[in-house]
């Protein structure tokens, strides 16, 4: 088990998946340590401008506020309910939510410290590496989609083959 120290806060990195717990996730590791580091390179660049990082960068400072909070309520959410979750899809979902909102954060922040002619580049990155996690849920939840469609499928099959055999039973007399 490792604990970061990160403004005073001891934050625990355990990655053990317990049965009553919510699965751990190297994105907490990343914001973790990325985040502040981030954080203190931002307030270097900044500390000799006359306009602060919020004035500067406006619209990304609201994209890495929003997705922090996103990421807290999925996380959030993740961590209350795994325990009763009873769907796959639903649980694949918040954990894409998880790792998306993440990333994009730390893009969003990281991004602030490279000229303007560089963000594209860097959220062109962020945006292909997103895009192997969100294969995964569609091929996850295609799988879903499909297991629901061949078990009703099976279902009326048996049904008209039920039907069929009672209609086509001879009669016996009496």
């Amino acid at each position: 088990m490792s604990t970061s120290n990160v403004n005073g806060l001891g934050i625990n990195l355990h990655y053990q998946h317990h049965h009553n717990s919510a699965p751990s996730y190297p994105i907490l590791a990343l914001l973790t340590f990325i985040l502040p580091v981030l954080l203190v390179l931002i307030y270097f660049k900044f500390q000799n401008e006359s306009t602060s990082v919020f004035q500067a960068h406006p619209i990304t400072i609201k994209v890495v506020v929003a997705n922090l909070l996103a990421f807290a309520l999925a996380f959030g959410i993740e961590f209350t309910f795994h325990p009763c979750c009873p769907s796959t899809t639903c649980a694949a979902f918040l954990r894409t939510t998880i790792l998306f909102c993440g990333s994009l954060s730390v893009a969003s922040v990281a991004s602030i410290l490279f000229p303007d002619a560089w963000r594209p580049l860097i959220y062109l990155i962020y945006a292909l590496l997103s895009l192997a996690n969100l294969h995964g849920l569609v091929r996850e939840w295609c799988g879903w989609v499909h297991h629901g469609l061949m078990e009703k499928l099976q279902a009326v099959c048996t049904g008209i083959q039920q039907w069929y055999v009672r209609r086509s039973a001879p009669l016996l007399p009496l």
